[in-house]
C-alpha cells in the first residue's frame, strides 16, 4: 500500500516565521539604538507634558523644584516671580542646599524651605509632603524635566498633594536626517533615558498594584 508522501508544508511555514520574527526584532533593535528610535522613546514618554499656563501657576499654594539643572532653575524663578508664591527644594547629597545658594544668591530668589535626606523621586515625595503638612500646603506647582514629569506627578499625588506640572527642558530636535536611523552613541543615551523613565513607571505602578 503507497503512503502519502510527508509535506514539508507547516515546517516551511513555521522556518519562515521565525525568520520574519528574528528580522523584525532585528530591525526594532536597530532601530531603538538610533537617534530617530531615541526621539521616538522620549516623545512617547514626555508626551503627557506641556508648559504650564499662567491661570494653572496662580492656583499653586508652593512651588517645589526637584534637583538642580539650568532649566529648572529659570521656570523655579519665573514662577516664582509671577506667583510671589514660596518655594522648596528637594534633593539629597547636597543638591537641595546648592538650589537653594543658587536660586538666592544670583537670583535673588528666597527658598522657604530645603528638604535635604532624599535619594530619589519616591523619596523627594514623601519628605516633601512632610515638610508641606506642617504648612498646610496641599496644591503644589511641580517643577522638574518633562521626561520626568510623569512618575514625579504620579509619585507625589500619591503623598496626597495636588500637583500643577511645570515641566522643563522638552526635548527638540533637527529634522532627522538618513544617518540618524543608524544605530549610534546619542541613539543609545537617548533610548537609555527614555527606557529609565518608562521602567521606573513600570516598577512603581506594579508596587502600588501588589501593596
Amino acid at each position: 500500500m503507497n503512503q502519502a508522501p510527508v509535506t514539508e508544508e507547516p515546517r516551511s511555514r513555521s522556518g519562515h516565521l521565525i525568520v520574519f520574527v528574528a528580522l523584525g526584532l532585528l530591525a526594532c533593535g536597530i532601530f531603538f539604538c538610533s537617534k530617530a528610535g531615541g526621539i521616538w522613546l522620549i516623545a512617547s514618554v514626555e508626551e503627557a507634558s506641556t508648559p504650564i499656563s499662567a491661570p494653572a501657576a496662580k492656583r499653586g499654594q508652593a512651588i517645589v523644584v526637584l534637583t538642580g539643572g539650568d532649566d529648572r532653575i529659570r521656570e523655579t524663578v519665573r514662577l516664582h516671580r509671577e506667583t510671589g508664591l514660596p518655594v522648596l527644594a528637594s534633593g539629597g547629597d547636597g543638591e537641595a542646599t546648592a538650589i537653594k545658594r543658587q536660586l538666592e544668591n544670583d537670583f535673588h530668589v528666597a527658598v522657604k524651605w530645603t528638604e535635604d535626606n532624599s535619594l530619589n523621586t519616591e523619596q523627594n515625595a514623601f519628605f516633601t509632603s512632610r515638610v508641606l503638612a506642617r504648612e498646610h500646603i496641599q496644591r503644589i506647582i511641580l517643577v522638574t524635566h518633562a521626561m520626568h514629569m510623569r512618575r514625579a506627578k504620579m509619585m507625589f499625588s500619591d503623598k496626597g498633594l495636588e500637583v500643577i506640572p511645570a515641566p522643563t527642558h522638552f526635548s527638540h530636535h533637527a529634522p532627522l536626517l538618513w544617518r540618524d536611523f543608524l544605530p549610534g552613541i546619542e541613539g543609545l543615551r537617548l533610548a537609555k533615558s527614555a527606557l529609565h523613565e518608562m521602567l521606573g513607571l513600570a516598577w512603581y505602578w506594579l508596587r502600588q498594584v501588589v501593596h
